[in-house]
């Protein structure tokens, strides 16, 4: 289920303030989820490929043309995921994001602070 817009912006506010208070623990944190969600993803593309191309060779033995073409399917759907993942995370750093003092107004306060004024306005709102 996706964030709501709402939800990604306190999301993104939280690593924002995470990078300012600790970015070797943050850097640290990120480049290891990357790379195992990459291992995973790549065991994960092997095997479709492997099963896929099992499935159309088995299908090609029987005479099965159906398994056959779901054998090419799962072929070309891993192939297609491993291209989607590797595009991904090409494009991201594992390094902490670049800011810029002059676009973010300086807020005085930790983010527990922040935290806690959102949590207190939320109930005051309802």
């Amino acid at each position: 289920m996706p964030l709501s817009d709402h939800e990604q912006r306190l999301l993104d506010e939280i690593e924002q303030a995470l990078y300012a208070e600790d970015p070797k623990f943050a850097a640290s944190v990120r480049s290891a989820r990357t790379r195992s969600r990459i291992r995973r993803s790549a065991v994960l593309c092997a095997f479709g490929v492997v099963a896929g191309l099992a499935l159309v060779l088995v299908g090609l033995l029987t005479n099965l043309i159906v398994l056959s073409v779901v054998g090419f399917v799962l072929v070309v759907g891993s192939c297609g995921y491993a291209v989607q993942v590797i595009r991904g995370n090409r494009g991201r750093s594992t390094t902490a994001p670049a800011s810029n003092p002059a676009a973010r107004p300086a807020r005085p306060g930790g983010l527990k602070s922040r935290m806690e004024e959102r949590l207190k306005k939320r109930f005051d709102e309802s």
